[in-house]
């Protein structure tokens, strides 16, 4: 019965193997390859998001919540094309620009495959789904991460994920997180309306005035250059407008792929597998290292061979004490 406190402390210590989960070494490697622009509107990160509960953790820092798996889709602040508006009646009128957000576990094996099969639900929407952006990265057999990202008619975003879905079942995926953000553009789009009447008003009056050739060269020449101008400030109000309506039109949409949770975690296996696989690099690094230490050492015992056949040959020696005074004494 002396052994009874053993086995809970063994399996104490091997609960204690397992390290809480670290940010996807694959997910860095999408991050240091993203093309980044000084003048693009800054955007919401989406993914994972990190727990932050209150209280006690009974589960443990490794094991996932839902609120980790949430995904903050960031809407766009860009777009252009204000065509085919008229159809979109329910999202004009309303003059609401979504944004929706996927999360999708798979094994990391099958992460390409499965962007594969969501590209070709796109591909098959035609003109109602636009591909932006896709990247796929595997730092190992273990650990990968991918991403997509769409603009998907507003018409046929509501039911985009149940499309999504379907080949994620089929492949052993799963969809495990979702939003749908909105933003009210009406108050952009009223002022910016207003914006561009009252540009084009001013342009008609500065035209008439060129046209009656009113006033001296210099006033008409003064009046060119500020028809120039509100033709400029025209052209920008417009393209605002049209992106403010494309934004309504089309709704992002940004896909995630992780692989499961077990499989991006260390645990008690993984790093066992992981020197046992590295068996014959660590061999290979020792012998090089070895065959480095012979390679420095061969000059330096073959100077320590020459210098002591030369004391030898001429019955020198060489001593490394100082003669102290009493055996300087003896020596007289």
């Amino acid at each position: 019965m002396k052994y009874t406190g053993f086995y809970p402390l063994l399996f104490f210590l091997l609960m204690s193997c397992s390290e809480p989960a670290t940010q996807s070494p694959a997910k860095e490697l999408i991050k240091q390859v993203e093309p980044r622009s000084s003048g693009a509107a800054p955007q919401n990160q989406f993914g994972f998001m990190e727990a932050m509960e209150q209280g006690p953790d009974l589960f443990g820092e490794a094991t996932p919540r839902a609120r980790m798996l949430a995904v903050n889709v960031a809407t766009k602040d860009a777009a252009s094309n204000e065509s085919g508006v008229q159809s979109m009646k329910t999202a004009a009128n309303q003059k609401i620009a979504y944004s929706y957000g996927y999360g999708f576990q798979i094994e990391s094996g099958k992460i390409g495959e499965l962007q594969s099969a969501h590209i070709a639900v796109c591909e098959a929407m035609g003109t109602n789904c636009r591909i932006l952006r896709t990247s796929h990265a595997s730092s190992d057999s273990w650990d990968g991460y991918g991403e997509i990202q769409l603009e998907v008619a507003a018409t046929e975003a509501g039911d985009f994920g149940e499309s999504l879905a379907q080949p994620a079942a089929a492949l052993g995926g799963k969809l495990i997180s979702s939003v749908r953000d909105g933003e009210d553009l009406s108050e952009h789009i009223i002022d910016s309306e207003a914006r561009l009447q009252s540009q084009l008003i001013l342009r008609q009056k500065l035209s008439s005035i060129l046209e009656r050739n009113r006033g001296t060269v210099s006033e008409l020449v003064a009046a060119e250059k500020a028809v120039a101008d509100v033709n400029e400030q025209i052209d920008a109000a417009r393209s605002k407008l049209e992106q403010y309506r494309d934004r309504i039109q089309y709704s992002d949409v940004r896909i995630e792929y992780e692989p499961y949770f077990g499989q991006s975690q260390l645990g008690l296996g993984r790093p066992i597998i992981t020197a046992v696989r590295s068996i014959g690099t660590t061999l290979g690094t020792t012998i090089a290292a070895l065959i480095y230490l012979v390679t420095a050492l061969v000059p330096v015992i073959l100077l320590v061979l020459a210098v002591r056949w030369v004391l030898h040959r001429f019955d020198l020696r060489i001593r490394f004490w100082r003669t102290t005074p009493n055996t300087a004494e003896s020596e007289r």
